[in-house]
């Protein structure tokens, strides 16, 4: 068979990205990617944090299955249906905020845009504020409030307008808020592509007092964080910090593509009907892979296997760190989102690229690359993460 890079080549736009110049699966298994021979591949990438029940649990192929026996697509502009309704029932369950009201759509970036959206429409005022090194997609309005990598947005100006980028500094925002006419205010308690750094308890808790003292809607941006990776369903919860308005995606459906703004029904009832939609949002088989993510999350007790086995993957990284200080910048994140910063992105492809040939996923982050992101399934065994550490331990000797 001829490789997949030879024949992706002449069909598949350049556009697309690779962190790996000529790795190709056919199969994955729990926290394992398998090759067109049947090698196995330590997965500690997981779709880009998606695959939180690792590849293929066999209750969510089973929803899967199940579900697309019944109903492929109908939109709930046409008629309700049991998936996406009982997706937002089990949502409202776990989001931080009461009486909490789901939008679906199929995506982190359109779950962002509808965030955005919902905050100007309910405040009828147009500024947002964003962050320095935020990602929050790939869309020209997720566009417009991305800054982890400034390339992403060259050669698309003009972006959205009335969009505040500010450094993590309250006196800043205190500043736009007051100065301008803003809506929203959107964050990621865990800067994901800006490179897994923690934003402090007492700035977020700072950012809610602003925004309640000038009736600005608080966006917590949980595309990567939420649905379990820190320990907790949303990384906002550490901090005891409610948002109006959240975004969940990437690990809702177990990879399925899926994403939700979720909002507490008074400010969802200043939404008029109509004034935003999706035709394939909340597909019937996504939902049902979603509910089966949330039951198995729950089940296999996940919440805290990702903070306990986080705990020792962090500790484990830190003394790395300590025997290659040189190399090892910091180790940074929570529970099963950590990452460990090189400072440099040579070392990083170098040692990435050794993973692989040792059979171990990793991938990069951070504005320049500088990060390797640890982000295993949250169902990772011990002992899968022992051997993640082996081979990492023997990169970072082989660099």
């Amino acid at each position: 068979m001829k490789k997949l890079k030879a024949r992706g080549q002449s069909v598949l736009s350049p556009v697309l990205g690779k962190y790996f110049d000529d790795f190709e699966v056919a199969a994955g298994r729990g926290s394992y990617l398998i090759d067109y021979r049947g090698q196995k591949y330590l997965d500690f990438a997981a779709g880009i944090a998606c695959n939180v029940t690792g590849h293929c649990h066999p209750k969510v192929v089973a929803a899967i299955k199940n579900q697309a026996e019944k109903l492929l697509h109908v939109c709930i502009g046409v008629a309700y249906y049991e998936p996406y309704v009982k997706l937002a029932e089990e949502l409202q369950k776990i989001a931080p905020m009461k009486n909490a009201q789901a939008f679906l759509c199929q995506s982190g970036t359109e779950a962002v845009e509808a965030a955005v959206k919902l905050a100007k429409y309910a405040t009828r005022k147009p500024g947002i504020i964003a962050f320095q090194g935020g990602f929050h997609g790939r869309t020209l309005g997720a566009l417009s409030i991305t800054t982890s990598k400034m390339k992403y947005r060259d050669g698309y100006a003009p972006l959205l307008p009335e969009v505040y980028i500010a450094p993590l500094d309250l006196r800043v925002v205190k500043g736009l808020i007051e100065s301008r006419s803003i809506g929203g205010l959107i964050i990621e308690p865990i800067l994901g592509e800006g490179g897994y750094i923690e934003v402090e308890n007492s700035f977020l808790k700072g950012l809610r007092q602003l925004c309640d003292a000038n009736g600005v809607l608080l966006i917590f941006d949980e595309v990567q964080t939420g649905i379990g990776h820190t320990g907790q369903w949303f990384a906002s919860q550490h901090a005891g910090v409610v948002p109006d308005i959240i975004t969940v995606a990437k690990g809702i459906a177990s990879g399925l593509p899926l994403g939700a703004c979720l909002a507490g029904a008074e400010i969802m009832a200043k939404w008029s009907p109509g004034a935003h939609g999706s035709t394939f949002g909340g597909n019937p088989v996504a939902c049902a892979a979603a509910s089966a993510t949330l039951e198995v999350i729950k089940k296999e007790k996940l919440l805290q296997n990702a903070a306990r086995l986080g705990a020792y993957l962090k500790k484990n990284l830190s003394e790395l760190q300590t025997q290659h200080s040189e190399l090892i910048k910091a180790v940074r994140g929570r529970g099963l989102m950590l990452g460990v910063d090189l400072g440099a992105g040579e070392p990083v492809k170098q040692i990435i690229n050794y993973c692989l040939e040792k059979k171990l996923v990793l991938i990069s982050t951070g504005g320049d690359g500088t990060v390797i992101r640890f982000i295993p399934p949250l169902n990772v065994k011990k002992t899968e993460i022992d051997r993640a550490l082996a081979i990492f331990a023997d990169a970072l000797a082989h660099v």
